[in-house]
């Protein structure tokens, strides 16, 4: 699509703010797809990206495999408990898991009605292997167990991945274009456990389907864009923290930056000139690079104002 237009493809990680317009909260959109569908139609409507993802959940599987969760009116929602302790504890996890379910089914209905109304780019996301497996078994365990038992580790990012891997096939069957995998946890790991725990996860992923998936890793991630440049994704989400044009002659020209303006503080906190600014001098950095995506860094807040998220449509379109 960007080849076809010859334009810059602007496409912020919006949702959240957008409960606003439809004077919603957060929860209602995350468990009635109604809902969740008319307020993306809404922000679509408003600020008219190039392309809209469903609401970001990283509960959603969890849930879905059993876990209990707290679910506030207006913050994400978290899990409460990480039971995964053992392989008794696995192997009953296992056995509970009937394929997509739970609120699964609502985002994929919401992806169903993306795909009948929308003509813009759609895309859906997914929890990463590694960090589903973090929320089963609590991130401080993982970090451990990646070093004092490394293969009950990979049982279970096998299960993980093998969830992962249904939801995003209902995802691409509902009628998305493209499916962003969040993988928020693997910053914490070395290039080494990189290439040992995520990376492998996530192309099984890539094979599996053969469909578009993005990788998204929250955070500073230098240490690990070159792995992640040999990870066949289509394209590669980072966060504020690192430098695109760096990052850019790391990685093959044929897969897509997508990034990396602050959510916290140029979209929740900036001022109409600072998000200005910002928005120009990142264009401005990448402008040579056309696998370039302009976006947000990861998920913009939802007590982000309106007006800070027409600002940058406005100053990047005026732009390109």
């Amino acid at each position: 699509m960007l080849d076809k237009r010859g334009e810059r493809l602007i496409i912020p990680l919006l949702g959240a703010p957008g409960i606003k317009l439809t004077n919603t909260t957060l929860k209602e959109n995350l468990i009635n797809p109604e809902i969740q569908f008319k307020t993306l139609d809404m922000i679509l409507s408003e600020f008219q990206p190039d392309g809209i993802f469903t609401f970001m959940d990283l509960t959603v599987e969890v849930e879905a495999l059993g876990l209990k969760i707290n679910f506030p009116e207006n913050e994400n929602p978290s899990v409460l408990d990480h039971p995964v302790k053992d392989r008794e504890v696995l192997q009953d996890i296992k056995r509970r898991w009937k394929g997509i379910s739970g609120r699964m089914i609502t985002f994929i209905r919401v992806a169903e009605k993306m795909a009948q109304n929308f003509k813009v780019i759609k895309g859906g996301y997914v929890i990463g292997p590694f960090t589903l497996t973090g929320e089963l078994m609590g991130v401080n365990d993982l970090g451990i167990n990646v070093i004092d038992d490394p293969d009950f580790v990979k049982e279970l990012l096998e299960f993980s991945v093998n969830v992962i891997k249904e939801y995003a096939k209902a995802f691409f069957d509902a009628g998305v274009d493209v499916v962003a995998v969040l993988e928020p946890t693997a910053v914490i790991l070395s290039p080494a456990y990189f290439r040992e725990f995520s990376l492998p996860y996530f192309k099984y992923l890539v094979s599996e389907l053969k469909r578009p998936l993005i990788y998204h890793i929250c955070g500073n991630t230098s240490h690990l864009i070159e792995d992640m440049g040999k990870s066949d994704a289509y394209g590669l989400s980072l966060d504020s923290l690192v430098d695109l044009k760096w990052v850019a002659e790391k990685i093959p020209s044929h897969m897509y930056i997508i990034g990396n303006l602050d959510p916290v503080k140029v979209f929740l906190q900036g001022k109409k000139e600072d998000i200005e600014k910002k928005t120009i001098e990142l264009l401005n950095k990448m402008r040579d690079f056309k696998n370039f995506i302009l976006s947000s860094g990861c998920d913009i807040p939802v007590g982000t104002p309106l007006e800070n998220i027409k600002v940058f449509m406005e100053t990047a379109k005026k732009y390109r």
